[in-house]
């Protein structure tokens, strides 16, 4: 039998994508990130923080901070980023993501639920939840018929690949 060199799935390939965008994030709490992903390929990536030409949290401080708002607490109008859904949908035409598989390092939330189900993506895929699933970000996706899996990662797996690749010294310190 011949010799074969293991490869990532597609799965991991793209998750591990949106994890990498994550490290964008201006957010000072949570750092998050999602990829469109259409025949196999990246069309739209974005990680939460603030509009374009806005300064972010990390240059500015948390506005929620600075007004005494509790990070959990949602729907105040304080937080000045935008999602990492939201942004990486922006990137990209409707018709160009009708029948895409959105991959999230979080479940989106309600309001990311409303713009993923208006632009056509047909799947999510997401890593984590972020404290409860929104009932109504579910309701959204099986209303529309959009499939919705929670990935299991094995990010040791995805690391001994990658130290494989023969690019070893690239992953160590």
């Amino acid at each position: 039998m011949e010799w074969q060199r293991e490869r990532l799935t597609w799965d991991e390939k793209h998750m591990l994508a949106a994890i990498t965008i994550a490290s964008r994030s201006s957010c000072e709490v949570l750092h998050t990130g999602a990829v469109v992903i259409k025949n196999k390929r990246v069309i739209a990536e974005g990680y939460n923080g603030a509009p374009e030409g806005i300064t972010n949290c990390l240059e500015n401080g948390c506005r929620k901070k600075k007004h005494g708002v509790d990070f959990e607490t949602k729907g105040t109008g304080n937080c000045i980023a935008l999602h990492a859904e939201i942004n990486a949908l922006s990137e990209v035409s409707k018709e160009r993501a009708h029948g895409a598989t959105l991959y999230s390092v979080y479940y989106p939330c309600a309001d990311c639920a409303k713009e993923i189900v208006n632009s056509g993506i047909q799947e999510i895929v997401y890593l984590k939840d972020y404290k409860e699933p929104s009932i109504l970000a579910k309701e959204l996706f099986e209303a529309r018929s959009i499939k919705v899996r929670k990935l299991e990662l094995d990010l040791e797996r995805c690391f001994k690949v990658l130290e494989k690749t023969g690019n070893a010294e690239i992953y160590k310190k």
